[in-house]
């Protein structure tokens, strides 16, 4: 097949989006719309973001509050059909590339005329390059500069990407290494969204931290980040390109992820809208309330706990350990099937069922139900079931054969005798302490002992980048529908390999992957993502998708638990708000019906 009838084929097996999106309250609803300041809200996503840095941030509710102050070159909106689809932002059209020299793509996208910033000074295409080029360097130390890789130019050493501004013509080139089937939806993600040059270089720590440097292009700019009163307030920006579509004129967002007290004051009325809901309140609200302030969204992502793999569970320990002595006599593999095994121990059913509540799904793998794996199928129903979500006994029974087979010892109960100690680390939110304390005691009933340890979310954020942790819990919600979004976070350049793959310490820079366990992690597991990013047969694409996941598996950093599902709480006077399936939330079209 030669390669125009190969992009063809590819552009008609990766059409965007069918993710159906769930606009705010009771749906998009009619009624009156009151103008003046009344057209204000107060709601809450949990605590203090970590960032609004573009380039740095990585959360969900980051991904929120950057798309309500910023706009990419293309934005989403929801269809007539309900579907979540790709329109354009900052840019005139949504473009397809054209195929240049060595199987590359190119794109030339065209700026709006008269893009301002909320300071009213013009925008300019080489912005939009600055941003990108920032966010890629290294030095800059950005979760996401792996995201880049599929420009033409990218090295996680030294980027050189091959991007290009025209502000005359109001111009961004992009060149890409291959077709990229999601290369729309990137458009449209935080960390390829622009930043002033003049601002973030003046002061790169503290730019985002006050409304008169925190310069944005979105529909609302920032008007006051206070950590001591807990608030974080945005205005309607009169120089956006689309204010006129903009109803909302203030939005004050409560930083706290005190799950009760932020249940009460909605209740009370305080705030129009509320996530996350507190696990204690999951089944009552969806027998009492389901459909009417109370909604459970579609979400695209993976609860799952992340292992430390340079931390040694050796049978004998007192306590896990990352130093020499408790590697000796042990290996990469052996720790792996400890992970599995203990993995095997854990009810998701039970967790997702009595625990939590609100439809989610027992985990069979990594990859999240109803994602397509570009190929024409569904990924997790074409995928291995690596373990029972059903056959909790047959599991555990296995658990245990591994555990005697790798030499940890039982007493006359059957619990174990030798294993050792370790912490299990979580954000301070009901929800996960929830979910912690159960898998605290289904481990707790073979013998294995975990205290609970909880931070404070921009804490907790730190220590797992940083791998300060055994295991903690984590979630991954889509950024764009491919499995491969899910599959990258484990390179060794993400700033989300909590679990140190490829990194500092003696396994996770060790060679001690694959089957004869002589490869290093990218050797290893590398080739098949570099091999995502560049095939261009959709099928042999599939191949190395479902490869990817199995090394994952097989290695075991993770233990996934279950699929997302979004509850949330929004009264019904709210109308226009869009609940994307990717976990943020989009204000643009928002209002109050009066």
């Amino acid at each position: 097949m030669n390669r125009k009838r190969i992009f063809a084929a590819l552009a008609a097996a990766m059409l965007l989006f069918s993710f159906a999106a769930c606009t705010g309250g009771g749906g998009g609803g009619g009624g009156s719309v009151s103008s003046g300041g009344d057209q204000e809200i107060t709601l809450t996503l949990g605590s203090d973001p970590r960032t609004l840095d573009p380039a740095l941030s990585s959360s969900v509710d980051g991904a929120t509050y950057l798309n309500t102050v910023f706009e990419g070159l293309y934005s989403y909106e929801e269809s007539a059909s309900g579907k979540l689809v790709i329109v354009p932002g900052c840019a005139e059209a949504v473009v397809q590339p054209t195929e240049i020299d060595d199987g590359k793509f190119e794109y030339v996208i065209t700026l709006k005329e008269g893009l301002l910033w909320s300071d009213g000074e013009p925008m300019k295409a080489s912005d939009f390059v600055y941003a990108w080029n920032r966010a890629a360097n290294p030095a800059t130390e950005a979760d996401y500069q792996y995201i880049f890789d599929v420009i033409d130019g990218y090295d996680e050493e030294n980027p050189n990407l091959n991007i290009a501004a025209d502000d005359e013509a109001r111009t961004i080139t992009v060149v890409t290494s291959a077709y990229i089937a999601y290369f729309d939806q990137l458009m449209a993600f935080p960390t390829y969204f622009p930043v002033r040059k003049d601002f973030v270089e003046a002061d790169p720590d503290g730019w985002s931290l006050s409304p008169e440097t925190y310069i944005t292009n979105g529909p609302f700019k920032l008007a006051e980040y206070s950590i001591d009163d807990l608030s974080l307030v945005f205005v309607k920006n009169d120089n956006y390109w689309d204010k006129d579509a903009v109803k909302l004129n203030k939005l004050t967002f409560g930083l706290s992820d005190q799950d009760d007290a932020n249940f009460a004051a909605y209740e009370e009325g305080t705030y129009i809208m509320l996530e996350p809901v507190p696990v204690s309140q999951l089944k009552i609200l969806k027998e009492t309330r389901l459909n009417v302030d109370y909604f459970i969204r579609d979400y695209i992502g993976t609860y799952f706990i992340d292992f430390n793999v340079n931390a040694s569970l050796k049978p004998g320990l007192s306590t896990a350990g990352t130093d020499a002595a408790a590697w000796e006599g042990w290996t990469h593999a052996q720790n792996a099937k400890t992970r599995e095994a203990l993995s095997l121990i854990i009810d998701r059913a039970y967790i997702t069922d009595e625990v939590i509540g609100a439809g989610q799904v027992p985990a069979n793998g990594f990859i999240p139900a109803g994602m397509a794996d570009g190929n024409g199928k569904d990924f997790r129903s074409n995928a291995p079931e690596w373990w029972s979500v059903t056959d909790v006994e047959g599991n555990r029974a296995k658990a245990m054969e591994i555990f005697e087979e790798l030499g940890y010892t039982q007493d006359d109960e059957g619990k174990l005798t030798n294993f050792p100690t370790f912490v299990y680390s979580t954000n301070d939110n009901s929800g996960n302490i929830a979910i912690a304390e159960a898998i605290q005691s289904m481990w707790k009933d073979f013998g294995i002992e975990a205290s609970i340890d909880k931070m404070e979310w921009g804490v907790y954020q730190t220590a797992m980048t940083n791998g300060d942790f055994t295991l903690g819990r984590m979630g991954w919600i889509a950024d764009y529908d491919d499995p491969i979004n899910f599959l990258e976070i484990f390179s060794t350049a993400s700033g989300n390999n909590h679990p140190q793959l490829g990194r500092s310490g003696s396994i996770g820079l060790g060679s001690v992957y694959g089957p004869d366990a002589d490869q290093t992690w990218d050797e290893y597991y590398q080739t098949d993502l570099y091999k995502i990013k560049t095939e261009s047969d959709m099928a042999a694409r599939a191949d190395a998708l479902y490869a990817a996941e199995a090394k994952l598996m097989e290695s075991m950093p993770v233990v996934p638990i279950y699929f997302y599902t979004r509850p949330s709480l929004a009264k019904p006077e709210l109308k226009g708000v869009l609940f994307t399936p990717l976990g943020f939330t989009l204000f643009k079209n928002g209002y109050v019906e009066k």
